[in-house]
């Protein structure tokens, strides 16, 4: 039987659409179930929805829906992500099914007979991004620092999980050196412990209708943070279905895929929950470090922001998986940027690997009438180092291992530039096809070895070679190529010219509030004038956003605006204010409201303030 081998990754909260760090965790975690398919392993790859927070019953308020329908509806934007990125998840949990409620209760009720449960008052600082009570070292400048908002203070009658019982069995698995991948995080949470101890935790809530109640008190539902973290085995059927026996009960192969900013709800709370429920733990706990923008942390608010769904419909998808597994190393925060994307797209993809593939297979056309000639000598696709691949594989360093590849990939187009086929072909035919046997041989190689980073890119080069078969990494063995015919249809890949592609974020950024943005060199085009604010409005449907009217001058209709302010200024501290606004934008509607222009601020300290006139100027007057 096949070794089997379960992998997830964290379940996204729906209050909002998917943002470039899900698609990178979703194409890592497939990177990995892929590799281990290809291995032969009996794989379990699971993604899924994290339901029961209260923000999401904020969010569905704010966007004037039901709850359910809501959580529904952002759900299904959720799996069209999968779908784009062509993840092959197995399951795809969400935690409002019943399957997973009663795990989640079951688990609950099984603490607490343990009398690893109890109840007690619990007074703290809320943060509802989070879901979860923060201590002031937890604060940047009196706000959570993942969320920059100011938590709120709450005091509550509550159960209390006694994680402190365990505290000493989880400081002995973090110093496991396979528990938490890199070792970087894996010392974080050590010296976490050490420092700050593991204090007891809140596991209820009081008075919610959202979310899953506590089976002996239906007045309390249990923390989200709690119940979700039990989709892992909610999904398998805890604690008798034969899915959890064969992926996690009797299977030490078992890992998550986490961001860094959950790294402790993983990798100290998770564990000490199994362990006082009696359950086998993960091998181990894979972090990943931000996505960020132009040198910027994402952030809705501050308008740092690449929608995933839109950039898969302007870039190739292969070329996007590549970009995140070779640029960004595995562990660390990563920045992207579409030029770097363009430049990786353009010089490793369409000059290294498109090239290859397509000098090869001209010249088995022209010379060999489309047929791979059938030679015995391996000379070129021994020179893949598959050991080291593998090795790096299973180290987590998914940049490191596709970097390799590369290394082959640029050996294969040596090999053809040392070699000239088109001189061997008026005076060594033999040779000849030693050489295109050999080049051949080794674009099936790299279909079999790039699979799981780019699978649609994989099957085009097996497809072109003629290769019927399903491969994988047993059938990295030379001279399994026969005569095949060729079929040589389009490139791999193509450039991708600057008239294509998406405004570049370190040109200028839009706020969502906005909606604008403004290429570099427009900036000279733009058109800014001094405008009065004469009137300023709560936006009906967002609670974060103005609608300001404001007076441009003689002559002219006063000009409205929506904009992002309300976290930063009072309204009378906007009205009959002189500011800087660009006027000749596309209008676009924002939250159902039209907006004609954007306000000229900017960002210190976590504070926005916008930029001002200095002295008398004439309302109207043009900003040179």
């Amino acid at each position: 039987m096949a070794k089997p081998y379960y992998i997830s990754t964290a379940i996204d909260y729906v209050n909002s659409k998917p943002h470039l760090g899900h698609a990178y965790e979703k194409v890592c975690t497939d990177i990995l179930a892929r590799w281990h398919r290809q291995l032969g392993e009996d794989v379990f790859f699971v993604t899924g929805t994290d339901e029961n927070a209260q923000k999401n019953v904020s969010a569905a308020k704010e966007a004037g829906m039901e709850t359910k329908k809501f959580v529904d509806s952002n759900a299904m934007i959720f799996k069209r992500l999968c779908k784009a990125y062509n993840i092959s998840y197995d399951d795809f949990i969400r935690t409002t099914q019943s399957r997973h409620k009663k795990v989640a209760q079951a688990i609950f009720q099984k603490m607490y007979d343990k009398g690893d449960i109890y109840k007690g008052h619990y007074e703290g600082l809320y943060c509802e991004g989070c879901e979860a009570y923060l201590t002031e070292k937890d604060l940047v400048n009196g706000k959570c620092p993942e969320h920059n908002k100011k938590p709120q203070f709450l005091r509550e009658e509550n159960y209390f999980f006694k994680a402190s019982k365990y505290e000493k069995r989880i400081l002995k698995l973090l110093e496991t050196n396979t528990f938490v991948i890199p070792a970087s995080k894996r010392k974080e949470m050590v010296q976490r412990i050490k420092s700050e101890g593991l204090k007891d935790l809140c596991v209820s809530r009081s008075n919610l209708s959202w979310g899953v109640k506590v089976p002996f008190d239906k007045k309390a539902t249990i923390y989200v943070w709690k119940d979700a973290l039990e989709n892992y085995i909610s999904v398998l059927g805890y604690p008798d279905h034969p899915k959890y026996t064969k992926y996690w009960k009797e299977n030490s192969n078992k890992v998550h895929m986490i961001g860094k900013g959950i790294n402790f709800f993983h990798s100290i709370v998770w564990p000490a929950v199994l362990f006082s429920a009696g359950i086998p733990r993960p091998k181990s706990i894979l972090v990943h470090g931000y996505v960020n923008i132009a040198g910027k942390k994402m952030s809705k608010s501050q308008g740092i922001v690449v929608d995933p769904l839109e950039l898969v419909e302007k870039y190739p998808l292969d070329s996007i998986r590549y970009y995140f597994c070779r640029h960004i190393p595995f562990g660390e925060d990563g920045d992207f940027s579409e030029e770097t994307l363009t430049e990786r797209h353009n010089n490793e993809l369409v000059n290294d690997l498109g090239n290859l593939q397509s000098r090869t297979l001209t010249m088995i056309e022209k010379y060999c009438k489309g047929k791979v000639p059938r030679v015995s000598k391996n000379e070129l696709p021994k020179k893949l180092n598959f050991k080291k691949v593998k090795q790096q594989m299973k180290d987590t360093e998914l940049h490191n291992a596709l970097s390799e590849i590369w290394k082959f990939v640029n050996e294969c187009n040596k090999y053809i530039n040392k070699n000239k086929p088109w001189e061997l072909a008026k005076t060594n035919e033999k040779k000849l096809h030693l050489v295109l046997y050999n080049l051949a041989e080794s674009l099936r190689y790299l279909s079999i070895v790039l699979h799981p980073f780019m699978p649609d890119t994989a099957s085009e080069i097996k497809k072109s070679l003629g290769v019927k078969k399903q491969e994988n990494f047993k059938d990295l063995k030379f001279g399994l190529l026969g005569n095949n015919k060729v079929k040589k249809k389009g490139y791999l890949f193509t450039k991708i010219e600057g008239e294509k592609k998406m405004k570049k974020e370190a040109e200028v950024i839009s706020t969502p509030e906005a909606g604008h943005y403004i290429p570099f060199n427009e900036w000279e085009k733009m058109k800014l004038r001094v405008g009065k604010v004469v009137k300023v409005m709560d936006h009906p449907k967002a609670d974060k956003l103005y609608v300001m009217m404001v007076d441009l001058g003689k002559g002219e209709n006063d000009r409205q605006i929506v904009a992002g302010l309300k976290p930063f200024y009072k309204k009378e501290e906007l009205l009959n204010k002189q500011i800087v606004l660009f006027t000749n934008l596309q209008p676009t509607k924002i939250r159902g409201i039209e907006s004609n222009g954007m306000l000229l601020a900017a960002e210190f300290n976590d504070k926005v303030r916008l930029l001002r006139p200095d002295g008398k100027i004439e309302t109207g007057a043009r900003v040179c």
